[in-house]
C-alpha cells in the first residue's frame, strides 16, 4: 500500500508527463481495440460468404430431373458440403424475369425450356470451394461451373492484410509507448537517485525500491487501456447506423457483450504488464549502476 501511494504522490506531482504517458497508452490501446474488431468483422464477413451459394453448376438443357436430383444428393453426401439448392428451369424463369423486369423485349423472348436448370452448392469453408468446384466439374450432364473465385481471394488477400497491417501498427505503438514510459520513469528515478542510495545503504531490497515505479508505470498502462477502450466503445456506437448501412444483410450486429468484456480485461492485463515491464526496467539500470 504505501508503494502504491507512493506512485500516485509521483504522479500527481508531475502531471504532464503522467499525461503524456497516458495519452500514448490511450492511442494503443485505441488501435489494438479497434484492430480486433476489424478482425471479428472481416471474418464475420468471410464466414457470411462460405455460408452462401457461392458456386453453381448450370446442367445440359436436356438433362433430365432425375440426373439432376441423383447429382445433387452425391454433392450433399460430400462431408465438405454445407447446402446444396436445386434451380429447375422454372424457378430459372422466374429469377430471369426478376432480374430484367425493366426489360420487356427480353423477356417475351425467353422461355423456361431454353434456361439451363442448375444447382446451388455452399461449402464448410473457404477452403473447400476448389474441390466442390472440382467435384461439381466431373458430374454427368453439368455444362458450366460458375465459381466467383476471384472475389473469395480478394476477400482473404484483404483479410490477411487487415492483419497483418493492424499487428505490425499495434507492435510499433505498443514499442513506442514502452519505451515513453521507460524513459519518463527513468528521468524520475534519476531525479531521486539520492533517496535510492540511502534507502540501499540502509537495507532496503531491490524489490522494494521498483515497487512504486512499477505501479506507476502499471497505472498508465492500465489507465490507457481502459481509455482507450471507452474511447473505441463510443467510436463504435457513433458508427454503428453508418456500418449497419453499408454492411446490408451480411449482420454484424449486435456484437456479443462478452467479446467486449474479454476484449477490456486483455487490454488491462496487457497495460499491466506493459507499464509494469517498462517501470521495473528504468529503475533497474539505475540500480545497479
Amino acid at each position: 500500500m504505501r508503494s502504491l501511494t507512493s506512485a500516485l504522490t509521483t504522479i500527481r506531482r508531475s502531471p504532464y508527463q503522467a499525461l503524456v504517458s497516458i495519452s500514448m497508452m490511450t492511442v494503443t490501446f485505441f488501435v489494438a481495440f479497434s484492430f480486433s474488431l476489424a478482425v471479428l468483422g472481416a471474418n464475420h464477413v468471410l464466414r457470411y460468404f462460405e455460408t452462401q451459394p457461392q458456386i453453381i453448376a448450370f446442367f445440359e438443357i436436356d438433362a433430365g430431373q432425375e440426373s439432376i436430383s441423383q447429382a445433387a444428393e452425391a454433392m450433399k453426401k460430400k462431408p465438405y458440403v454445407k447446402d446444396v439448392t436445386i434451380v429447375s428451369k422454372e424457378e430459372a424463369l422466374k429469377i430471369y424475369q426478376e432480374s430484367n423486369k425493366d426489360e420487356p423485349l427480353l423477356l417475351e423472348l425467353v422461355t423456361a425450356d431454353i434456361l439451363p436448370a442448375s444447382i446451388e452448392v455452399s461449402a464448410t469453408d473457404i477452403n473447400s470451394l476448389p474441390q466442390v468446384k472440382s467435384d461439381l466439374e466431373s458430374l454427368s450432364g453439368v455444362e458450366d461451373v460458375d465459381f466467383q473465385e476471384s472475389i473469395i481471394e480478394q476477400l482473404n488477400r484483404w483479410t490477411r492484410s487487415l492483419r497483418s497491417v493492424g499487428l505490425g501498427a499495434v507492435v510499433i505503438l505498443a514499442v513506442i509507448s514502452f519505451l515513453i514510459i521507460f524513459v519518463i520513469i527513468a528521468m524520475k528515478a534519476t531525479s531521486q537517485k539520492t533517496a535510492i542510495n540511502i534507502m540501499r545503504l540502509i537495507g532496503a531490497t531491490k524489490g522494494y525500491i521498483k515497487k512504486p515505479f512499477m505501479y506507476e508505470g502499471m497505472i498508465y498502462g492500465m489507465t490507457g487501456a481502459l481509455l482507450g477502450w471507452l474511447a473505441m466503445y463510443a467510436s463504435l456506437l457513433y458508427l454503428t447506423p453508418w456500418i449497419k448501412e453499408f454492411v446490408g444483410e451480411i449482420g454484424l450486429f449486435p456484437i456479443p457483450g462478452e467479446f467486449f468484456v474479454y476484449q477490456l480485461a486483455a487490454g488491462l492485463l496487457a497495460g499491466l504488464l506493459l507499464g509494469g515491464m517498462a517501470g521495473m526496467l528504468a529503475v533497474s539500470r539505475l540500480i545497479r549502476r
